[in-house]
């Protein structure tokens, strides 16, 4: 059955795996790297990455040759295809508990080089060397404390679909929406109404790092439905943005993006 109305416009604000809706996102140009990463079985080491436009800023904390901890650092250029490298330092400096810090007294030393590479949004491949020794990590992003989006929000969202299923109609950009979230630990309801066409997704939340992920079926007043993935959700304190992705029916899949903004005072 076509989508239509809210559904041509719906909330398709992914890029995750174009597979199925469990395979892992896939990383887009635009995703952001910046979160606290490490492997859930290493706990009591990690890595900070802080995403500026191409450039990434790691902060590594590990444990020296004599068990004492230790972080390097390192600035990281985009060389395509997800990946990014540069020259990692050690620094030494003066005493934390010194009246006033003096930076020159800090010494910058290049003990190696860093690679970061992430193909999908919560997984990713870190290789470093130390002196010579080499060590390679699968790293994700670390989880601190789920992200509340409930709230009400006007909203706007682009969507293209593509396959021989789909419809003109559901490709368009800056469509005008209102959107309603309710939550309760993972479980989540996004209802979307535009038009003369209201649908709602309710499914199970998930979350790696910042990223909120939703996965379930949708249907909407005009009998459109289908599978839906919302991933890279981020909640601020006045708005939220995500990707999605809406598959309506074989040989059609609907990517696009969506952002809401909650009233002030609300």
């Amino acid at each position: 059955m076509k989508p239509y109305g809210i559904v041509r416009a719906v909330l398709t604000v992914c890029i995750f795996c174009a597979v199925c809706l469990c395979a892992a996102p896939g990383t887009a140009k635009t995703t952001d790297m910046s979160d606290l990463w490490w492997i859930h079985t290493e706990s009591g080491w990690g890595i900070q990455l802080v995403q500026n436009n191409d450039t990434i800023f790691a902060t590594l904390f590990v444990y020296g040759p004599d068990g004492q901890p230790t972080w390097y650092t390192a600035t990281l250029a985009y060389q395509g295809s997800f990946n990014w490298s540069g020259i990692l330092y050690k620094t030494a400096g003066p005493w934390f508990g010194t009246a006033s810090f003096d930076p020159t007294s800090v010494t910058v030393t290049a003990v190696g080089t860093m690679s970061f590479n992430a193909p999908t949004i919560s997984q990713g491949t870190l290789i470093y060397t130390v002196s010579g020794v080499q060590v390679l990590k699968v790293i994700e992003r670390q989880l601190l404390v789920y992200e509340d989006f409930n709230g009400s929000f006007a909203s706007v969202m682009n969507q293209t679909g593509t396959g021989q299923a789909c419809s003109p109609a559901e490709s368009f950009n800056g469509k005008a929406i209102t959107a309603n979230i309710t939550q309760s630990g993972t479980a989540m309801t996004v209802v979307v109404t535009g038009n003369s066409d209201t649908c709602t997704f309710p499914g199970t939340y998930s979350q790696t790092g910042h990223f909120g992920r939703l996965i379930g079926t949708y249907l909407c007043t005009s009998g459109a439905n289908g599978t839906f993935d919302f991933f890279e959700m981020v909640r601020n304190a006045f708005d939220f943005r995500m990707r999605t992705k809406l598959v309506p029916r074989p040989n059609c899949t609907i990517n696009g993006h969506f952002v809401g903004v909650q009233p002030e005072g609300s």
